[in-house]
């Protein structure tokens, strides 16, 4: 259903905009300089790239994000395996794994919209839960409440996912044939 699969377009969307300003405060404020221009570029930049891609230019996109995903799967194994490295990252660098994941979710969700609805669904779905039990290990669960930046990007996320999810039942269409 078309108007399922805009709300869900339309609260990421909301969501990257207020979220991305947020976090670019936060890094250009805490380390400040260069160093927070850097990070903030380092996310910014392929997220606008990958969303521009995914809506005009998705088989290009596809590989790209598939990648992209791999990835940030497996950052979250190492997460796993090790997780007081990780706690000792975080506190130094901040949630990169879940900022990662915020620049991810926005071109998956623009390129979900149209195509794929339903693999783009159960990978919205899978980040952000995938994340809450990499982090389940650690000594006080800093990647899920530091700073509630685990729940704050994985709830907006996970929701598109099931909106996703919902509109790709209810729309019982092949929505690959769009893909040029």
């Amino acid at each position: 259903m078309k108007s399922i699969r805009k709300i869900a377009l339309y609260m990421m969307l909301g969501f990257a905009v207020l979220g991305g300003l947020f976090i670019a405060g936060e890094s250009l404020s805490d380390p400040g300089g260069l160093r927070g221009i850097l990070f903030t570029s380092a996310w910014v930049i392929p997220m606008i790239i990958m969303s521009w891609l995914g809506w005009r230019r998705p088989r290009i996109a596809f590989p790209i994000l598939i990648m992209w995903t791999f990835g940030i799967m497996g950052l979250l194994f190492w997460q796993a395996i090790a997780p007081d490295w990780w706690h000792t990252i975080i506190n130094s660098d901040g949630p990169i794994i879940t900022v990662a994941i915020f620049a991810l979710a926005t071109p998956w969700t623009i390129y979900g919209y149209k195509r794929r609805t339903r693999f783009v669904a159960f990978l919205l779905m899978a980040m952000p839960t995938l994340s809450a039990v990499a982090a389940s290990n650690t000594n006080d669960n800093a990647p899920i409440f530091h700073g509630g930046s685990g729940m704050a990007v994985g709830l907006p996320v996970f929701a598109a996912g099931a909106l996703y999810l919902v509109a790709s039942f209810v729309d019982k269409q092949d929505d690959t044939a769009d893909e040029k």
